[in-house]
């Protein structure tokens, strides 16, 4: 809704635009979930490497897509400072992990039964490798144990931790700035709607 905007000229005519009343102090967003469409668990995780200018502390996003909406995302800062941007990327991809590990067992209790490697999309190729390649690295070494549990997970399969390119990672609404059209796009592929205008016939 405009800021600005005028209901009408004077007090006591009629309203230009009945609708705008209904914009005041409600949400004007929503999450829609399409009828009819293969319900696979997706993931997307991302970190805005030294983001945080006093800290240099990173920020990690992650969302998780149950076919054409999101059902669970973070946006968090790092407790730690990362040493490189594949740092940052693997710890966010460890801790999308973890989610994904919690749905997973939630979604077979519903009884949809999850018997396939969850897809999870990074933008960073050295963090993908990092995850799939049994070699301890040097340069790692320090990372916390617990970060290694993306690596275990790839492991047993129960993640599959793929590349993205970075203008198609819907993870960056969470982790940083993004220009007006893109930020919309992403909102999009989110499932996020206006509400006033969605047309949610036939949906759920």
């Amino acid at each position: 809704m405009e800021p600005k905007a005028k209901m009408c000229e004077h007090e006591g005519k009629d309203l230009k635009d009945a609708t705008m009343y209904r914009q005041l102090g409600t949400i004007d967003y929503g999450l829609l979930y399409k009828k009819g469409e293969d319900c696979k668990l997706v993931g997307y995780c991302d970190a805005d490497y030294a983001g945080d200018h006093d800290t240099r502390r990173s920020t990690i996003g992650y969302v998780f897509m149950l076919g054409s909406g999101a059902i669970s995302w973070c946006s968090k800062r790092q407790p730690t400072v990362s040493l490189s941007t594949t740092e940052a990327e693997y710890r966010a991809a460890a801790m999308a992990a973890q989610e994904s590990t919690w749905l997973i067992r939630l979604m077979n209790d519903l009884h949809q039964l999850v018997d396939y490697a969850v897809p999870l999309y990074c933008d960073n190729q050295s963090a993908v490798r990092l995850a799939v390649n049994l070699v301890f690295h040097a340069r790692t070494k320090h990372v916390e144990v617990h970060y290694h549990f993306i690596r275990e997970k790839v492991l047993e399969e129960e993640v599959e931790l793929k590349q993205i390119k970075s203008e198609d990672q819907v993870a960056d609404l969470f982790t940083k700035g993004l220009s007006g059209s893109k930020f919309e796009s992403f909102c999009h592929q989110l499932g996020m709607v206006k509400i006033l205008e969605a047309d949610v016939e036939g949906e759920c």
